[in-house]
């Protein structure tokens, strides 16, 4: 990728390729334009370049193109189709989705590095300090807690890094979001995060060829990756010296309420309230992104899920906390109305986990919206969502 100095760049200005803050982080998307909150952001954050694959997109390319033709997803810079106070609240809730997102993606990148560094030395026998861990664990509390736009920077964030790191990452991020939700302290945010960042350590001691193996397990591989909860707990307890308190979510974190669950088979008044809150974040986080064996299921579809087939293995009302909070159509997931226009998920409606309010970004048409449009479907109750889409149909 070549690199562009944030001097050549303008607010508006597009590309054909994905902008990067570096190899692995997403700034801003393919045909998105970029915010002046954007290069505001670059430049509080001392971040001189990015770098890109892509070209410049020209005024011509945009008229011609039909999936570039307007502004982007985050894009708050358009004139509003209804000027009232409810719209302004929502372009300001957008406006502070832009303004966290460098800081986000930041946090999000350290973050996977730490775990890629400290996975793949336990895996080797070597393990790491957990003051390292507590500072992230700080980081992402602080950045969850104090940045309400946390669902939409998750479910719009892409990150190409191995599955298992990427996927803790993410987990976390979710499970300390459920954490403010249930309104746990700060410390107790930080713890967990920490327990979260550690749950999966266990997984460095399956083998590559079990873990990634992309058709059916054999009983021998269940069997060895059913291991892993035990083999982190002692990882965590015995080398790392974490203490009990956390160490435990790596232990408990596939039990289940029912008592189905494993490596223990459990009941729910013997799963910590921290294990509680991480298996219902590692769930979802699991299931919105592709695995070896199997492409991402929609935020809709894996929240279907967790409310139906797997509703005896959460506590219920933390599951009920979760969707009341992000939707159905968790905040920050593509939809498409009855009347067929498309969109994204900007907020939920208390108990209504079925009538959020939308940002509209594409007409019937499928044409890009050059105004600002909201729809609450607590409002219109003409209109209804139809579908659910991916995140990259609806800009």
């Amino acid at each position: 990728m070549r690199k562009i100095s944030i001097r050549d760049l303008e607010a508006g200005s597009k590309f054909t390729k994905s902008l990067y803050l570096d190899k692995d982080t997403v700034f801003v998307g393919a045909d998105q334009p970029i915010t002046q909150q954007d290069l505001d952001r670059l430049v509080q954050f001392g971040i001189t370049f990015i770098l890109t694959d892509g070209e410049k997109v020209t005024a011509d390319q945009t008229d011609k193109s039909p999936g570039a033709g307007g502004p982007g997803y985050f894009d708050t810079n358009l004139p509003f189709y209804q000027d009232d106070e409810n719209s302004t609240r929502y372009k300001y809730l957008l406006e502070k989705t832009n303004s966290s997102k460098v800081e986000f993606n930041a946090v999000f990148k350290d973050c996977f590095d730490l775990v890629q560094k400290t996975y793949k030395s336990a895996s080797e026998g070597r393990y790491t300090e957990i003051r390292e861990f507590r500072e992230i664990a700080e980081r992402i509390a602080d950045h969850t807690k104090t940045n309400a736009q946390i669902p939409i920077l998750l479910l719009s964030h892409s990150h190409s890094g191995y599955y298992l790191y990427t996927h803790i990452c993410y987990a976390t991020f979710f499970s300390v979001m459920l954490g403010n939700f249930l309104e746990f302290s700060r410390p107790k945010l930080i713890d967990l995060a920490l327990a979260s960042l550690f749950a999966d350590i266990g997984m460095v001691t399956v083998p590559e060829e079990v873990s990634e193996k992309k058709g059916n397990l054999t009983e021998l591989d269940l069997k060895t990756i059913k291991r892993h909860p035990v083999t982190g707990y002692q990882i965590l307890t015995q080398r790392l010296k974490l203490k009990n308190s956390l160490a435990i979510v790596a232990l408990q974190h596939h039990e289940a309420v029912d008592g189905s669950g494993y490596p223990q088979r459990i009941l729910a008044n013997q799963i910590e309230e921290l294990t509680k809150v991480f298996m219902i974040a590692d769930q979802f986080a699991a299931m919105i992104h592709p695995r070896p064996y199997r492409a991402a299921i929609l935020p809709y579809e894996a929240m279907k899920i967790m409310i139906s087939e797997n509703v005896n293995r959460f506590d219920l009302k933390m599951v009920r906390l979760f969707l009341n909070k992000l939707s159905m159509f968790p905040v920050g997931s593509g939809v498409v109305l009855s009347d067929l226009r498309m969109g994204m998920v900007i907020e939920s409606n208390k108990d209504k986990p079925l009538r959020p309010v939308i940002r509209v970004t594409k007409d019937a048409e499928g044409r890009r919206l050059k105004h600002l449009e909201f729809v609450d479907l607590m409002k219109d109750l003409n209109l209804y969502i139809q579908q659910a889409i991916p995140f990259s149909q609806i800009y």
